[in-house]
């Protein structure tokens, strides 16, 4: 009884706040807290900036605390270091420049909203953040964290490339090379075109179904790691040396289920290769899915099924089993599958 009773002048005391802000204002008024001081929401504008030129080596773009809208960024080759943004005014990132380092916050809206109009913190501005890298430079840290609706890099040369992204809706990588990979994404789509990945991993957590598409150039010792339904492409002569591609989850225990009734058919993506080199041993696993491979240079192959189908040119099994094809070879393709179909064309 005692605890309701604090509980009730609790609310009436931040009813009383509220009140008072409001009574400020002039009205019923979304406001925000900048530390302790209380201020309006500021009206929203469209705006066009160009930052202060100066020369990087390093790029950190990070989230603001609070809300903040999700925007494009591009980050690609140009003929001399810029940095421009255009968009909602509410949500223009902060830019600084510290030992060669350009440093990035993303835009931000409120840490506290109070009144009764919350649609202000919102913004119907579509937002722009290019940057852009001269072509005979190579950045030795490209770090991005946040949320976004695009985001693009183009003909880029970087020592190590750290993607930590919440869910983005695409995502796409062209003609970059990167020494060390670390890309943990929450994305509906991607396409890595002609880019060199080396030495690390590609995570994809996206929480829809993921578009994957992987064309051209080389992932090196790279991991690549999806979650959930969606559908992955290796193709156009993409070279694949070291590392391993895992569709679905293993966390949750599916690889080892030895049950075909305990695997989560929604667990499992497909995927389809078609004119790629593969060099070394790699393995792409799966567990309900589909793997489909065909014009792959090669000089063998291992399938393994617990439960499904595996079709090895003019080999079949159709209830789980083992086929091989040249497997002691140095140059070999496995696909381990729980369920779903193992194909070589």
């Amino acid at each position: 009884m005692k605890k309701t009773f604090k509980f009730g002048w609790l609310i009436l005391a931040i009813g009383a706040v509220i009140a008072i802000v409001g009574a400020v204002f002039h009205g019923v008024k979304a406001v925000e807290f900048d530390g302790l001081k209380v201020q309006t929401v500021k009206k929203d504008r469209d705006i066009q900036k160009t930052y202060a030129k100066k020369e990087f080596d390093q790029i950190k773009i990070e989230s603001g605390s609070g809300y903040f809208a999700p925007i494009d960024l591009d980050i690609r080759q140009g003929s001399d270091y810029s940095v421009s943004y255009s968009g909602s005014s509410r949500f223009e990132p902060k830019i600084s420049y510290q030992n060669g380092t350009l440093k990035i916050i993303g835009g931000r809206n409120i840490s506290g909203t109070v009144g009764f109009d919350f649609t202000n913190h919102r913004t119907k501005i579509d937002s722009k953040l290019v940057i852009t890298v001269p072509e005979n430079v190579k950045l030795s840290t490209l770090k991005v964290e946040g949320i976004y609706n695009n985001l693009d890099l183009e003909k880029l040369n970087v020592g190590m490339l750290e993607l930590d992204l919440n869910h983005t809706k695409k995502l796409e990588l062209n003609e970059v090379t990167a020494e060390r990979t670390d890309v943990d994404t929450g994305i509906d789509a991607g396409q890595i075109i002609n880019s060199k990945l080396n030495n690390g991993e590609l995570e994809f957590t996206a929480a829809a179904d993921l578009d994957l598409v992987v064309s051209g150039g080389e992932l090196n010792n790279i991991k690549v790691k999806t979650e959930g339904q969606g559908r992955v492409y290796y193709k156009d002569g993409l070279v694949i040396n070291g590392g391993s591609t895992q569709l679905a989850d293993i966390k949750y225990g599916y690889e080892y289920a030895d049950d075909e009734s305990e695997v989560d058919a929604d667990s499992s993506s497909d995927l389809n290769a078609d004119t790629i080199t593969v060099k070394g041993k790699y393995e792409i696993k799966n567990v309900a899915g589909a793997i489909c491979v065909g014009n792959v240079t090669v000089q063998g192959y291992r399938l393994t099924n617990k439960h499904g189908k595996n079709t090895l040119h003019d080999q079949q099994q159709t209830n789980g089993g083992t086929l091989e094809e040249n497997a002691d070879q140095a140059d070999v393709l496995t696909l381990d599958n729980q369920t779903g179909e193992n194909t070589v064309k």
